[in-house]
């Protein structure tokens, strides 16, 4: 069961808005957008839309720029061996790449090495830098890696010079580098400081043409490649790095890069207005799989190349790897799924370890974890004695700082505020989960396991999400981080016809009135939610607009983030579940729980917990309680206005977990408290038998024995005559027909029986729709 989501409803000038989009000609809606992420200067708002004449910043700004750009010019005028040394991820390639294409272009001799994940590790090792210089290269420039190689640089080989250009936080001691092009430095005047380390290698590029070609303008070159890393790098999509993605997208339709166009072509993305989704989802998952499960050198050849033959050759590599990548990450999410299954409680964090998961994947699927449990998850993979582990974080918890307080149990560890790395020994792995646990618990308050939305705008009953509109919300892109798809939201808006639809059936779809507008939705991965959407439901719903192309006919789809109710009905009746299996899932995450049975000596084993309260049917539920479960089929009336055990207020959840056949059975026991003409025929048919053989028969004796004669028959039969009680003893009675409606304990019954019944089809047919009417007061046949 998802987590409920905080929606935080952003507030904006409306008249303001309006003013100001008049003026450049867009939408209100796109303005607001941009009012409520801090852009309120109308020229500010006119330049973010539609950009600028000069967005780039001086180069030789930055420092020791000038520096290492003359020590480059001066190694390519003299022939020197250069080699361009970066990191394994996206941002590494392109920024390889992009270097190394720019000094081949300019007659330098030049080449590349990117380490291996797996044997070397991030950024610079002395193997490679002795193995470089013995190949010849006496000038090595670092590409997003190397400033915290100060061990790496101090004992480099004799006759190596090494440059770092990289995005990094600093330490506090610096590598003892000839020059360190980093825009964080301290003291680095360079007024942007969010570049990737592809964005920092552009403005190297743009200092070494700049110091050649003094009268030009800054060069632009390659911004695909620079569009590539910055996006997968997941630096903030503002100022400069926003200008540099929006000419990089522009630039990919018709890139001359040989490698990427066939990357575009074999993965599946669109070949036009391609979008930072469509790197972020196809091409970056590609070139960073083969440097998770291989070596990425091969992405950087891919990039590179001029051969068609071989990009084919590569491209189609790539493809296989991610691929491949991807049933490694689903095998190693089943499996870490099937581990939390065995916590009784998953409530601070996750960390979970086995033996021979793939160390380069972990990262992958420790982030599905996140998103859907919303906790900090640390995945280790064991080899041996050694033990390797992926770490991801929720806004509240600063994970690097959270990892430092548990360094004595650990051999390294690295990263920042919401990803990190670390390794320790295997020995230790128990012992360190533990003690990451109680870190977490000691730092966050329960409300920051809830995961938030923010909203930017709630749209009117009157305003259609127009194809116009989607349009005109585009020219926000390119869209990432601190610049994310904008969220819109109805409020009541009315949903139909909910459906499952994909390979596994594991996606939702609907339909949507709002107003007088309809719309086709989707929810990605929402098929768990089926249970509690309904024909009609009424919902808030928070989505994101997309323009749906069919048949070359254009319309506007939903794609929903999330939605809300004041009570959410769950309704587990009629589905082929266990729900044992569904209750341990609930309890496993979802504190603040009543759970109702009939019986409360006979509590679900999943439910003995200190802090799960089981009732019985008919006991008022507490007010903070959250979630509701009518665990057992109850055996009275609960969907009554006053009965219903639901407390007011937002945020509740009812999950209706027993089952039809439940419900059969207990009318099956129905029938024998409350007997018709056909079972006291039977009962009757079964008593003269006996009456005829021994003439009188103890009443006691007869009760234990007959299985099918009740207290109730036995009154029935008396009352018209068909038998006699004297002192206890039973024997035949007037054998005249009487008719069973003469006897007021049948008429009882069959009234009871009718109420019965009547509750029993109540509390299994009674729909969400209805549940939540008596929830909120409204009336209802029955």
């Amino acid at each position: 069961m998802r987590k409920r989501k905080i929606w935080q409803l952003q507030k904006c000038d409306r008249e303001y808005a309006a003013a100001i989009a008049e003026e450049l000609g867009v939408s209100p809606v796109v303005v607001s957008v941009l009012l409520n992420r801090g852009v309120r200067d109308k020229e500010e708002i006119r330049e973010f839309l539609f950009g600028s004449e000069q967005p780039f910043h001086e180069p030789l700004l930055m420092k020791d720029m000038q520096k290492a750009a003359e020590r480059i010019l001066e190694a390519v005028k003299s022939g020197e061996q250069i080699t361009v040394y970066g990191d394994y991820d996206v941002d590494g390639i392109s920024a390889s790449s992009l270097l190394y294409l720019y000094l081949q272009g300019i007659g330098a001799k030049v080449n590349t090495y990117i380490p291996k994940r797996k044997n070397e590790g991030y950024g610079l090792n002395h193997e490679a830098l002795a193995a470089l210089a013995a190949a010849g290269t006496t000038l090595l420039v670092t590409v997003d890696c190397g400033i915290s190689g100060v061990d790496e640089v101090a004992e480099a080989p004799a006759g190596l010079e090494i440059i770092i250009t990289d995005h990094h936080t600093p330490p506090e001691v610096l590598p003892a580098a000839y020059a360190i092009v980093n825009p964080h430095q301290r003291d680095c005047r360079y007024p942007f400081k969010y570049l990737s380390g592809v964005g920092v290698a552009f403005k190297l590029c743009q200092a070494l043409h700049q110091m050649q070609h003094l009268t030009e303008p800054l060069w632009s070159g390659l911004p695909e490649l620079v569009a590539l890393g910055t996006v997968a790098d997941i630096v903030p999509l503002r100022g400069e790095n926003r200008a540099l993605v929006k000419l990089g997208l522009a630039t990919m339709e018709n890139t001359g890069i040989v490698g990427l166009r066939k990357l575009i072509e074999h993965s599946g993305c669109p070949q036009q207005n391609i979008s930072a989704e469509n790197i972020g989802f196809i091409l970056a998952p590609r070139l960073n799989a083969v440097g998770r499960l291989e070596h990425a050198q091969s992405a950087v050849e891919l990039l590179v190349t001029g051969d068609e033959a071989k990009a084919d050759e590569v491209a189609e590599q790539l493809n296989a790897e991610n691929a491949l990548r991807q049933e490694i990450s689903r095998r190693i999410f089943i499996e870490a799924e099937a581990l939390l299954a065995q916590q009784e409680r998953i409530e601070t964090a996750i960390v979970l370890a086995k033996e021979g998961w793939h160390a380069g994947v972990i990262g992958i699927v420790a982030s599905r974890l996140v998103d859907k449990y919303h906790l900090p998850t640390i995945l280790i993979s064991i080899d041996g004695d050694a033990a390797k582990g992926s770490c991801r974080s929720i806004p509240a918890l600063d994970l690097y700082s959270a990892l430092n307080e548990c360094s004595e149990l650990l051999l390294q560890f690295g990263g920042h505020h919401q990803a990190a790395g670390l390794t320790l020994r295997a020995a230790r792995v128990e012992s360190f989960r533990k003690r990451f646990l109680g870190v977490v618990k000691g730092r966050l308050e329960p409300a920051d396991y809830q995961p938030r939305l923010k909203i930017e705008c709630l749209l009117d009953r009157n305003e259609e999400v127009s194809l116009k509109l989607v349009k005109e919300l585009a020219l926000l892109e390119p869209l990432g981080c601190d610049n994310p798809p904008p969220l819109f939201a109805f409020k009541d808006a009315v949903l139909h016809y909910p459906k499952t639809f994909g390979r596994d059936n594991n996606h939702l779809r609907f339909y949507t009135d709002y107003g007088r507008y309809s719309y086709h939705s989707i929810m990605w991965n929402g098929a768990a939610d089926m249970v509690c959407l309904y024909n009609n439901a009424v919902v808030d719903l928070a989505f994101m607009p997309k323009i749906n192309v069919w048949k070359e006919k254009e319309s506007v789809n939903l794609q929903v983030v999330d939605y809300d109710q004041a009570l959410q009905v769950y309704d587990y009746r009629n589905c082929n579940t266990s729900k044992e299996a569904v209750l341990r899932n609930i309890l496993q995450t979802s504190k603040k729980t009543v759970i109702y049975v009939n019986n409360t000596s006979a509590v679900p084993e999943a439910a003995k917990l200190p802090d799960v309260q089981v009732l019985a049917y008919g006991e008022p539920a507490e007010q903070e309680a959250e979630n509701i479960i009518f665990y057992d089929f109850p055996q009275q009336e609960v969907f009554d206005a006053d009965a219903l055990p639901v407390p007011r207020g937002a945020g509740k959840r009812l999950l209706l977990l027993y089952t039809r056949s439940e419900a059969d059975k207990y009318c099956v026991e129905l029938d024998k408290l409350y007997p018709g003409r056909s079972q006291l025929v039977h009962a009757y048919k079964e008593l003269a038998c006996t009456l005829r053989q021994q003439a009188v028969i103890d009443r006691a004796d007869l009760l234990e024995s007959a299985a099918n004669i009740s207290e109730d028959a036995l009154k029935v039969f008396e009352e018209l005559e068909f038998i006699r009680d004297e002192h206890g003893k039973i024997s035949f009675g007037n054998l005249q027909k009487n008719d069973l409606q003469n006897s007021p304990t049948f008429r009882g019954l069959q009234e009871k029986g009718r109420k019965a019944f009547a509750g029993c089809q109540r509390n299994m047919n009674i729909s969400p729709e209805e549940i939540i009417g008596l929830w909120q007061g409204k009336r209802f046949d029955k």
